[in-house]
């Protein structure tokens, strides 16, 4: 499909090298069994950036993304979500009319607005603060609650712990306060809820070097940084049955936050039809239900979500689906 010379340069001067997804450069596991499912989904996410930064169309961008595989494809919409945010917050023009037009209702895109959600998170940590704001969507257009705007944050924490593991990961940094609506308390416990979810490829789905990490982090984190390793788990998966057992057996004193993550993983995967054999897998072992079962237990805990609360929507959002595990 042909490109305009513009987008040839933003592909050359904004891609990221693919080698830089690399387990071997980023000093990761990687002697495990899981490392080359994580490697390529970590590839296709650089792949969805290429196609979205260089795409002048955003039906173009769609219809080279549903050309990937199946396992992979919504990693390549998460990279699409941080090329379009990028370009949003370099335009001339104030909004977010990629985003809005892509994963807004009725765009190509919608299927995918948690991987985009995620993807905008990821863009953040290429740009100053100041500019943050220029990649928030407009919320009235986009098909899920806007409390699920959190999961930029989620994105960011994750883009920050594979890129910078020393400083995230292994010195356990603490963000300080940053331009986002809500308590900063919470908006720390989102970013872990991303570096949980990094700690999976770290550990190349190590599940026993993995709990040994989390172990390591201060009491008050680990069970949003058990969430997001579950949802990464789940999605990007890697490991067959007996690693999953054991990541539940590791993690069972934070059952209810383990079984949420895998929820919003399977969640998006139903939504957008990309079901895979590892999807019901994981779904029957850290959810103990069918996939369409899991995915089923957001649609009343995200109705009548209070738009003022001293409590985060998002977290009422995440309690909802927690309490069904709490028994």
């Amino acid at each position: 499909m042909p490109t305009t010379m513009l987008g040839a340069i933003r592909k050359r001067l904004l891609t990221p090298p693919m080698e830089t997804t690399s387990f071997a450069i980023r000093g990761f596991a990687v002697d495990t069994p899981a490392r080359g499912v994580l490697e390529e989904s970590a590839r296709h996410v650089t792949m969805g950036f290429e196609i979205a930064v260089e795409q002048k169309d955003v039906d173009a961008i769609a219809e080279r993304l549903e050309l990937l595989e199946t396992q992979f494809r919504g990693l390549g919409y998460e990279g699409a979500g941080m090329a379009l945010a990028l370009r949003d917050a370099m335009s001339p023009r104030s909004g977010t009319a990629k985003l809005d037009s892509f994963f807004g209702v009725g765009g190509p895109g919608a299927h995918q607005i948690f991987m985009g959600y995620i993807g905008i998170g990821f863009a953040l940590a290429h740009l100053p603060t100041f500019l943050w704001r220029r990649t928030w969507p407009d919320q009235s257009r986009l098909p899920e609650s806007p409390a699920v705007n959190w999961m930029i944050l989620d994105g960011y924490g994750f883009h920050e712990a594979y890129f910078k593991t020393e400083k995230w990961v292994h010195q356990q940094y603490i963000s300080p306060p940053v331009p986002w609506r809500g308590p900063h308390d919470y908006v720390l416990r989102v970013i872990d809820h991303g570096i949980g979810r990094a700690m999976w490829f770290v550990n190349g789905g190590d599940v026993d070097r993995l709990t040994n990490m989390i172990k390591g982090f201060a009491p008050s984190r680990v069970g949003d940084l058990w969430c997001g390793a579950a949802l990464a788990a789940t999605y990007a998966g890697g490991v067959g049955e007996e690693e999953l057992v054991r990541f539940v057996k590791n993690s069972w004193d934070y059952r209810p936050e383990v079984a949420q993550g895998a929820v919003f993983a399977i969640k998006q995967r139903v939504l957008s039809n990309l079901i895979t054999p590892h999807t019901e897998l994981a779904s029957q072992i850290l959810c103990d239900m069918s996939a369409e079962e899991a995915a089923a237990l957001t649609d009343p805990a995200r109705a009548n979500l209070p738009e003022q609360s001293s409590i985060p929507a998002y977290e009422i959002f995440r309690s909802r689906i927690q309490s069904h595990f709490s028994a």
